[in-house]
């Protein structure tokens, strides 16, 4: 979330608001927030999704501080309150629980659909995929032996899978925050082509339901499970899906640390933990689609 100065100063011109690079991003009077800069016919769309959003269903999470475009450029800006970290006792806070974040992550597909993208710029399905080799590809020189047989053996792994066929979604939220009004979806993410609809709830269920040995907490896992398919069923071909995009998020999450400089431990131990249970987390599935 840190933004270049350049950035940051370009989206407060346009947003006409006073924003300032905080320690951990930008900030606006103190508060964490999150700055998009899109060009002007998305972030229209996306701005009508987080209003209809922030109008109905998805709670806690969808501030929308100001929009502002130039269109000269062709591009706009979106302000966004971002939440701070989940606390130890995330489970408490705030209207719904985990059911809540479930059914949130479902509506907002209803929001902004994959329709909604643009030309996706020479990426297309399975950007996901193609993202994470090119992040390993980069990491992989500077892994020592057990990190790049770990890596080699999550890379061969998510070879055996090809997500094209499941359903889709156009833009997901990236994890779990805290807000004033309790846990809400944050870090919206608009990709370059359309993503998994089941990805958001890995990455949600990585925040919510994951301890840091890789252990799924079942009734974590199932309950936001339980609120997302009561919102959109999940069909049948995500059922096989879920496991491998749980850990796809796990590995993600390795890479990302790898390349700010991090030394990933603990992101590798939470993916290797995955690996260890797949049979589990399958069974997950059954109980929140009986």
């Amino acid at each position: 979330m840190v933004m270049h100065d350049d950035s940051l100063r370009d989206c407060a011109r346009l947003a006409g608001l006073a924003l300032v690079e905080g320690a951990k991003g930008p900030e606006l009077d103190g508060v964490p927030v999150q700055c998009l800069t899109l060009p002007v016919a998305v972030g229209a769309s996306l701005e009508t999704g987080l209003r209809t959003a922030a109008a109905s269903a998805l709670g806690p999470g969808v501030v929308l501080h100001a929009t502002a475009s130039d269109p000269d450029a062709d591009r706009c800006c979106l302000v966004l309150e971002r939440g701070e970290p989940l606390s130890p006792d995330f489970a408490a806070e705030g209207p719904g629980g985990l059911e809540a974040l479930g059914e949130r992550a479902a509506y907002w597909q209803q929001c902004h659909p994959p329709g909604q993208l643009p030309d996706s710029g020479g990426y297309r399905r399975g950007v996901l995929q193609q993202q994470i080799r090119e992040q390993a590809e980069r990491a992989a020189g500077r892994l020592d032996a057990s990190s790049r047989a770990v890596l080699d053996a999550e890379l061969r792994h998510q070879g055996l899978y090809r997500f094209e066929d499941l359903p889709l979604a156009g833009s997901y939220w990236r994890g779990v925050r805290a807000f004033p009004g309790g846990m809400g979806l944050g870090d919206l993410v608009l990709p370059p082509a359309a993503v998994p609809a089941f990805w958001q709830i890995a990455r949600i269920v990585l925040d919510v339901a994951v301890d840091a040995q890789g252990t799924p907490q079942s009734d974590a896992y199932h309950s936001v499970l339980a609120g997302y398919h009561r919102q959109r069923a999940l069909v049948g071909i995500e059922r096989g899906a879920a496991p491998t995009l749980l850990r796809l998020a796990a590995l993600a999450d390795w890479l990302e640390q790898l390349e700010v400089g991090g030394d990933g431990v603990a992101e590798r131990a939470r993916l290797e933990g995955l690996q260890a249970h797949a049979n589990r987390l399958q069974a997950v599935w059954v109980r929140a689609a009986a």
